[in-house]
């Protein structure tokens, strides 16, 4: 049963070259999604959605950086190597965000489809080879600023918004909805179109002979840009510059340089062409330095050193940046550098307190590396609200729900690096004696990145057996997430269907830092990093749980932001431990006086692990703390982290407390949310960790 439609992500890409071939570039597939009920208006307004995300010049700048690292790797459509079902991660998401969610829906959020990990088919295989009811959508996202699109009801079918929309206006009923079909069909009306030339260079088999095969002609059609350009011949001055830079490069003295950029007017002329001469070296320091203080000036706060611009090395990179004014760098781009040290990565983010995005795509930044960053400097995350770094834009599955090594889909989805994440019990033969063991045990279990964690559960979630929804991020800026949660809050269906929203990231924790009101759309909204669909803190080592209970049930709607004491937790450790290691010692012995066999070695590791795994949760337990949002301001604040602020906060208070959810006619009004009790925590906190499922929990 459904109404079934597939949409898939094709892009222009350089195939795995052969010997004696020149190099370009074809249109292949990367990417292809199922939705099992998504008909008439709804494939043309996920498509607008899709495109609003992938035209956000900071989203559209990642999506290019999967690109680029997608050419070379893979063969033409049908050819070897495949492109695996892990390509292109953070395109899938906002493709799954866009075909599944609906933030700002005239009649009422909604989240549907089944969410990131069961969504995706293979995309290598025939645009309709899959069961299909309603169609299919294709995405152009070569230039993801400037994409295309297109629908089909059948073979070598190309149909615009309007017709294939024209199929379905009989089901159309009532002015208003027709009015919003209208206003979707408008808003793709300036969009490209594929042709059914380019979809026969991706699925030949379903275009030719129609068109000719993609492999007798020309990949693209299009002209590119350096043939299309005109030779023009710079002016006098622009020569005289280049040649005074060229000296100063050769002679490793940029002074002439600095007297001409006192003189009006020239400033801007040196920022252009000095980035034009190639590498620059460590002497070009403190022109740079007049060059970025111009643009910060002029650009909002960014400073842009990537290699598209110039090739920096590290000790450029680190005397400049320390040089600039610390309250007016807002963004620093470093895609392309392939020089960059954790030392730079550390001075940076220690230096610009008001530092919103530090982007580090396509550079020598290994994964393990920003791993190492969030679980030993966790501090350093405590006022910057995105690090754009490849490895926190892959959607992860909870470590609860990690499948066997030996499970093919999970391996193609999720290769073992993408797993770092995920936090795991020592290896234990036997418990320590040595107190400074046993610190070293605390220090493994409980070490991690600060994370922000939401855990959702009620509506008819206790008999589902679905369990809660529970999604996190490595590291949070305080106001951001709470605006987030306001987006989520003041839509009353999200909340029923948070089951849902968990499948999808709950991606309300992503929030563009550029936007300011409470009450602004999401349509446009910015993505820095990728929730995981679980917890990258299981027993709330180092960061905060969000808890919402959503029911009915008016003594049940509650909520709560959940820290674990670490003072009260690391004192209480050791004696924990102890008492659990004297525990076993005696039963052991007990056994020897009875004359038991010892049990094999498997089934005793088995039994230390299970047993290490209750304490910590009960010590996670003795320690917790719950607090609304004013003691979550003043915790955060007394961590370091930028407190909320009062408008954001009463905002907060005022959905939180039902005042401001409309109410639909013959709708009762929403229950207010109270704090939850500390034993309501506790005992929410155990289905967390496993320990009980939520449908027991619910009777507790």
């Amino acid at each position: 049963m459904g109404q079934r439609h597939q949409a898939f992500l094709i892009v222009r890409l350089t195939p795995t070259s052969s010997e004696g071939q020149q190099p370009r570039s074809y249109y292949r597939c990367v990417s292809a999604l199922h939705h099992q009920s998504c008909y008439g208006h709804l494939p043309v307004a996920a498509t607008r959605r899709f495109l609003n995300l992938l035209k956000n010049p900071e989203n559209a700048a990642i999506v290019r950086d999967e690109i680029h690292r997608a050419h070379g790797r893979y063969g033409r459509q049908g050819d070897e190597p495949d492109v695996p079902e892990s390509a292109f991660p953070y395109t899938k998401f906002l493709l799954v965000q866009a075909f599944n969610m609906d933030i700002d829906n005239p009649f009422g959020a909604y989240a549907s489809g089944v969410g990131f990990e069961d969504s995706f088919l293979n995309p290598n295989i025939g645009w309709f080879g899959y069961d299909n009811h309603n169609g299919v959508t294709v995405i152009d996202i070569s230039d993801p600023l400037n994409p295309a699109y297109c629908h089909s009801k059948g073979r070598g079918r190309v149909l615009d918004a309007d017709e294939y929309i024209g199929e379905y206006r009989q089901v159309f009923i009532g002015d208003t909805v027709l009015e919003v079909v209208q206003g979707y069909i408008a808003s793709l009306k300036d969009e490209r179109v594929i042709t059914a030339d380019v979809l026969s260079q991706v699925w030949p088999q379903s275009f030719y002979p129609h068109y000719p095969h993609p492999k007798e002609e020309p990949a693209s059609t299009t002209q590119p840009a350096e043939e299309c350009s005109t030779t023009t011949i710079p002016p006098l001055a622009d020569i005289a510059l280049k040649q005074v830079i060229e000296h100063c490069i050769s002679n490793d003295t940029f002074e002439p340089l600095e007297t001409l950029a006192d003189m009006p007017g020239k400033i801007e002329s040196i920022s252009v062409a000095l980035f034009s001469q190639g590498p620059l070296p460590d002497s070009a320091g403190i022109i740079m330095d007049r060059v970025l203080q111009y643009e910060l000036q002029n650009n909002g706060g960014l400073v842009d050193l990537s290699s598209a611009r110039c090739t920096f090395t590290a000790n450029v990179i680190r005397t400049v940046v320390t040089r600039l004014p610390s309250d007016a760098v807002k963004a620093i781009d470093l895609t392309g550098s392939q020089t960059i040290t954790i030392e730079v990565i550390i001075d940076i983010l220690t230096i610009f307190p008001s530092l919103i995005r530090l982007t580090l795509l396509d550079t020598n930044v290994t994964d393990e590396q920003v791993v190492d960053l969030l679980y030993t400097w966790p501090k350093l995350f405590y006022h910057i609200q995105d690090f754009i770094h490849p490895t926190l834009l892959v959607h992860r599955p909870p470590p609860s729900a990690a499948l066997p090594d030996d499970d093919d889909r999970h391996n193609r989805m999720y290769p073992s690096r993408l797993s770092c994440f995920v936090p795991a019990l020592p290896k234990l033969k036997a418990l320590p004696d040595d107190p400074e063991e046993l610190h070293a045990l605390h220090q493994q279990v409980f070490s991690g990145p600060e994370s922000f964690t939401v855990m959702f559960t009620g509506g008819n979630l206790p008999t589902s057996g679905l369990g809660p929804a529970v999604a996190s991020i490595p590291f949070f800026y305080p106001e951001k997430v709470l605006r987030g949660l306001i987006k989520c809050l003041d839509r009353p269906r999200w909340l029923s269907l948070s089951q849902r929203l968990s499948s999808h990231g709950l991606q309300f924790l992503q929030r563009s830092p550029k936007i300011r009101r409470i009450d602004c759309v999401g349509l446009h909204r910015s993505i820095g990093n990728v929730p995981i669909g679980g917890t990258y803190d299981r027993f709330l080592a180092h960061g905060w749980l969000f808890v919402l209970d959503y029911s009915s049930r008016k003594d049940k709607a509650w909520y709560g932001f959940i820290r674990i004491d670490e003072e009260a937790r690391r004192a209480s450790l050791l004696d924990a431990v102890e008492a659990a290691r004297r525990a076993q010692k005696e039963k052991k012995e007990d056994t020897m006086i009875s004359g038991d066999k010892e049990k094999d070695n498997k089934q005793t590791k088995y039994e230390l692990e299970s047993a290490v795994e209750r304490r910590l949760a009960a010590l996670a337990l003795d320690a917790m703390k719950v607090y609304d949002i004013r003691g979550f301001a003043d915790a955060v604040e007394k961590e370091g982290r930028p407190r909320p602020s009062e408008d954001v906060m009463a905002a907060f208070e005022e959905i939180i407390g039902g005042n401001k959810y409309p109410i639909p006619e013959q709708t009762s009004p929403p229950y207010p949310f109270r704090v939850m009790e500390l034993g309501e925590a506790q005992v929410l906190f155990r289905v967390l960790i496993g320990e009980v499922n939520l449908f027991h929990a619910d009777r507790m």
